[in-house]
């Protein structure tokens, strides 16, 4: 049986890098509602940053930083774990930990790990065994969790992130890594529009400020409705009919601004699968 207990969490985090670091913090500003509620963080010592920065934060009646290298004490005094290395150091870091097939679950941020390579790594019931994605913005609980396989207990963990997805198989959780590869672009999406501001004569402090606000303003209608499957759809028809949107969606429509979207995504599949570089 997978992890049963929400309360009282001894969560420990094996390698803590800038994921690892944002799930603990979000985790650590957890109030204690639904039901969820975390008694200690254990981590790693590297990065030797952001384990201090957790410690600092939170103090050492919540926090302990590994004094050494082995990871096994992390194990030791830890029933939630979150493996949160690099892919390179995946089976290294594995072959070097003895998980308790009757207390810990496991929770992987590898992205090029799979499930069955976890399990017969870990040697641990496969229903103890899981694969994990998020962003960073989970440590301001901004953040959405993918999870493979389902686990009501902890999907119920995960919520207090943000939200949480809970994917069927690999295959799926695959497919919706892809919208969280488009951060760069979205981010690039802004300069664009900052830098033809300021060519237009806006001053650089004015253009930023007003691209990142008006974008956050956009952002939240669409969280608004992102629970209804045509809320997106509703947001497009609400524009004004013959009006600047409206024109501006059928711009980019005959510039094969979308479909030039969905070629991206489409590279981007392919690498992850290893069926490509993922160059359009």
């Amino acid at each position: 049986m997978s992890i049963t207990t929400t309360t009282d969490l001894k969560v420990g985090f094996v390698g803590f890098g800038t994921i690892a670091s944002a799930i603990a913090t979000g985790f650590g500003i957890h109030d204690g509602s639904k039901s969820v509620s975390f008694s200690h963080f254990h981590v790693s010592q590297r990065s030797a940053a952001k384990s201090q920065a957790l410690l600092a934060q939170f103090g050492a009646s919540k926090v302990t930083v590994a004094e050494s290298s082995d990871n096994q004490v992390i194990l030791d005094s830890s029933d939630l774990i979150f493996l949160c290395v690099l892919p390179e150091q995946l089976e290294t870091v594995l072959s070097q930990l003895t998980f308790d097939p009757d207390r810990h679950t496991l929770v992987s941020l590898v992205s090029t790990s799979k499930i069955d390579q976890l399990v017969a790594s870990s040697k641990l019931p496969a229903s103890r065994v899981h694969k994990m994605i998020c962003l960073p913005s989970v440590a301001t609980h901004d953040g959405t969790c993918l999870l493979v396989p389902p686990s009501p207990p902890l999907n119920s963990i995960l919520e207090v992130l943000g939200g949480c997805v809970q994917c069927e198989t690999e295959d799926i959780m695959t497919k919706l890594m892809i919208p969280a590869c488009l951060m760069g672009p979205y981010y690039a999406i802004l300069k664009n529009n900052r830098d033809w501001l300021v060519k237009m004569g806006v001053p650089v402090e004015d253009a930023s400020y007003f691209v990142g606000r008006t974008y956050l303003g956009i952002a939240k209608d669409a969280e608004a409705k992102c629970r209804d499957p045509k809320g997106f759809d509703d947001l497009i028809e609400e524009q004004t009919p013959g009006g600047i949107n409206e024109q501006s969606i059928k711009n980019l429509e005959k510039l094969g601004i979308f479909g030039a979207y969905d070629k991206a995504m489409d590279g981007i599949l392919e690498r992850l699968t290893g069926k490509g570089s993922g160059d359009c």
